[in-house]
């Protein structure tokens, strides 16, 4: 076997395992984003925590942005648990994340990914309600482990569960007056019946062009 043969075995080699490592690296990201929903059904709001990069950063609705591991430990805790971990007696909160498309950047240390929530929320006896909307993620790889760097989720509707999307949608959630955010919304929109369109992070798939870009918001 002469030395230009070992060479090109030698690159194919290379080549599939890099390509096997990006395909592991995207599958490790879907395991982390799914985590995050099952954390989020059962209130496991310090376990969520931990999902984030040191400097990370989440904003939910139009609850603002929070940065930092510290102050987002707060914001889930004290903000979206009410100050504690787990759910009350009755509680329900599913939290179901579809349809992910993740797009690993060439360096492999960094990717960003979309997902949409279909959520199930209420106490038995007392309220319930739907919800759903889409994410837009950044994740990065912090001391070889993959965590979520930058988290937003924006509402397309929230319905009480008697009445339904169809007759009744409830408005955005708003910035906490107890525990403010370090940043207001990142983009100004409100739920059904309006209409936003969260930007995608990837280009058309076939054409190569901006998503959305012939389309009139508002």
């Amino acid at each position: 076997m002469n030395d230009t043969i070992i060479a090109k075995q030698a690159s194919q080699i290379a080549d599939l395992e890099r390509r096997l490592q990006r395909l592991e690296d995207i599958e490790a990201i879907k395991v982390l984003q799914r985590t995050y929903g099952y954390f989020v059904d059962k209130a496991l709001w310090s376990d969520l925590a931990e999902l984030f990069s040191q400097d990370g950063e989440i904003e939910i609705g139009g609850r603002g942005v929070y940065k930092g591991l510290d102050r987002i430990r707060v914001f889930l805790r004290d903000v979206m648990g009410k100050g504690h971990d787990g759910l009350n007696h009755g509680q329900l909160m599913n939290h179901m994340q579809l349809q992910g498309i993740v797009t690993l950047d060439e360096s492999g240390e960094t990717a960003l990914g979309r997902w949409r929530a279909f959520i199930q929320a209420g106490e038995f006896g007392k309220h319930a309600q739907f919800a759903e909307g889409v994410y837009e993620n950044a994740y990065v790889r912090e001391n070889g482990t993959w965590k979520i760097s930058r988290l937003t989720w924006f509402a397309t509707y929230y319905t009480p569960y008697e009445k339904g999307f169809g007759q009744e949608t409830l408005p955005l959630t708003t910035m906490s007056e107890s525990f403010p955010p370090d940043r207001p919304p990142t983009f100004t929109y409100a739920a059904l019946p309006d209409v936003f369109i969260p930007p995608f992070h990837y280009p058309h798939p076939v054409t190569g062009d901006k998503i959305g870009r012939n389309v009139k918001q508002g």
